[in-house]
């Protein structure tokens, strides 16, 4: 059996998750709650409220306490459920001389307080706990401090590292290691250093390191095993300007000593990885859109690929057999259903206005909601099978959150089929599926006859196909080009002009021919251009003399033009011979 919560304004509900005709609701909390959180094994459930933080307990649900923190405002659970950490605003004291801690740390079984200690920025202000909960870690101005989980009163490890930005300890439970970020630093790149814990107080004695420019922040992504880590980095700016978003590298870390940056088909953002339960292989979805699907090997080479589309997210199941490849957020939200080993499609859906989607512990159903203050329209849940049909869907005035109970023994194996499985149709208008066409485009006809109405991504549209792509010139060519345009408008306009004249000059008013009116052009480019040149002049001389035998006083240089008639036939002579 598997539950979900669900966080409305009046209340926390517990929710039966398996899909019949009625969710049956189990459990419900009451009251304006803050917000709320849930033990990585499903035990323990705390909530805020009313200026108090409460802890429940599995099975019955029964609360087991109550704590005042009048400002609380997050909340985490240790990995067993044994501590949790309560971070507060913080805020100084009324004559401003100190402030007061506000990130407390509980031991829940004993109910007693471990430690409180100073937290200013609520930004990463969770501490780390390894998985079997023997070690506490938390990142100060230039030091990361560890702890016995049960004692936090005394520092029993401490790592100084100037600028150490984060840290990330692995999700162990015998063999513990951690990593170590420092950005860059004037012209020094920045680095991550993997040591076994507590081998680090010298930098020879890591096990893998990286280092790498253009890196503002690292993201860490453990495997199950704790036996690798992938880094996704980010640098806020992409000096390429090719993203608005940044730009993004992944690197890949074990404690081998293993190290290499993870190569792409593609080039553009990283948008999602996750690892497989196994340890041994991890998807990535990356490029600009549509962005691609793949699935690598421990030892980073390209295993299989799962096709592309509008994808933003990528989540493995908690059995490891199916994988959710899909779209949201700024993305239409759409997802698609990929048995893994079989490489096969076992169903795509659209899920409009999605802010949240999970698996389920048993890794058969997966849950999406629209969440307030994400969005405030079609609030609600929605429940799909793994072939993703819809099972069941409840909308509310107001939703906060929606999300699976952890339950770690749910996760049982099971074979990914294709059969189909009864469903219901949303209840939520589905926006037209017809594309869109401009005015000035309706009526276009593609390549193929056919209407040319495909919608395409933007990367498409900036490279289209090399068949129809015209070759690009280079500078000197694309100058000479323009030079043999206007070369050939001058001399259009010069023939044109030209027969203007010779109409000029037989026309009834004229008296005098004009000694190149029968010329014609030899055809050869360089003589006709200059016997146009010559016609031009004669025609010019031409309406001169005629104008003189009309009566009209030349001015001197006009006297002097017609002076040259006789050159200038000459010359026109010797070009037509």
């Amino acid at each position: 059996m598997v539950y979900f919560a669900v966080h409305t304004a009046d209340e926390v509900s517990f929710v039966d998750g398996t899909p019949s005709n009625n969710l049956t609701k189990i459990e419900s909390f009451e009251g304006k709650i803050k917000a709320f959180t849930f033990s990585e094994d499903g035990k323990r459930f705390a909530w805020i409220t009313g200026g108090q933080v409460c802890v429940a307990e599995a099975p019955a649900w029964t609360k087991i306490g109550t704590l005042k923190h009048p400002r609380a405002q997050e909340l985490c659970f240790s990995p067993l459920g044994s501590y949790l950490a309560i971070w507060e605003s913080y805020v100084k004291t009324t004559d401003q001389s100190q402030v007061q801690p506000n990130l407390s740390v509980y031991d829940v079984t004993e109910k007693k307080l471990l430690k409180a200690f100073y937290q200013q920025s609520q930004v990463n202000w969770k501490p780390q706990w390894t998985n079997d909960e023997t070690i506490f870690a938390r990142n100060v101005t230039n030091e990361v401090h560890f702890y016995n989980a049960n004692d936090l009163q005394t520092i029993v490890h401490k790592k100084i590292l100037q600028k150490v930005r984060s840290f990330s300890l692995s999700p162990s439970t015998k063999n513990h290691y951690v990593t170590f970020f420092v950005p860059s630093v004037k012209a020094a790149p920045a680095y991550v250093h993997l040591y076994r814990f507590p081998n680090f107080e010298e930098t020879s004695s890591a096990l893998a390191n990286k280092s790498f420019f253009k890196v503002d922040s690292v993201e860490n992504h453990w495997n199950r095993q704790s036996s690798a880590c992938l880094l996704l980095t980010a640098a806020e700016v992409d000096k390429s300007g090719t993203s608005y978003y940044g730009e993004q590298m992944l690197f890949y870390l074990n404690t081998k000593g293993d190290s290499s940056r993870i190569t792409f088909s593609k080039k553009g953002n990283i948008h999602s990885v996750a690892w497989c339960p196994n340890g041994q292989e991890f998807f990535a979805v990356y490029g600009t859109m549509p962005s691609n699907a793949t699935l690598f090997n421990h030892k980073c080479e390209v295993v299989a690929e799962f096709g592309t589309g509008a994808r933003n997210t990528v989540l493995v199941n908690p059995v490891g057999n199916v994988v959710l490849v899909g779209g949201f957020g700024n993305i239409s939200a759409k997802f698609e259903i990929w048995d893994i080993k079989n490489r096969k499609k076992l169903g795509e859906t659209e899920c409009s206005d999605t802010t949240h989607l999970s698996w389920s512990p048993c890794g058969q159903y997966i849950l999406t909601a629209t969440c307030s203050p994400r969005l405030r329209v079609n609030n609600g849940y929605k429940l799909w099978h793994y072939t993703a049909v819809l099972k069941q869907e409840s909308f509310k005035d107001e939703l906060f959150a929606a999300t699976w109970i952890p339950d770690p023994a749910a996760a049982k194996p099971f074979t990914p089929s294709t059969a189909p499985v009864t469903g219901i149709a949303s209840s939520v208008a589905v926006a037209s599926k017809q594309k869109y066409v401009p005015p000035w485009q309706r009526g276009a006809q593609g390549p193929v006859g056919q209407s040319n109405l495909e919608k395409k991504f933007l990367s498409q549209m900036e490279t289209p196909e090399k068949e129809t792509e015209p070759q690009k010139l280079s500078k000197s060519a694309q100058k000479n080009k323009k030079k043999r345009a206007a070369k050939k408008k001058r001399e259009a306009e010069g023939e044109k002009e030209s027969n203007k004249e010779e109409k000029s000059t037989e026309s009834p008013e004229s008296t005098v021919q004009s000694l190149a009116a029968n010329v014609e052009l030899t055809g050869d480019p360089e003589k006709d251009k200059k016997i146009r040149n010559l016609k031009k002049k004669l025609n010019a001389i031409a309406k001169l003399k005629s104008d003189q035998e009309n009566g009209k006083v030349l001015e001197k240089n006009q006297l002097e033009k017609i002076a040259t008639e006789n050159k200038l036939a000459k010359e026109l002579e010797e070009l037509t011979v």
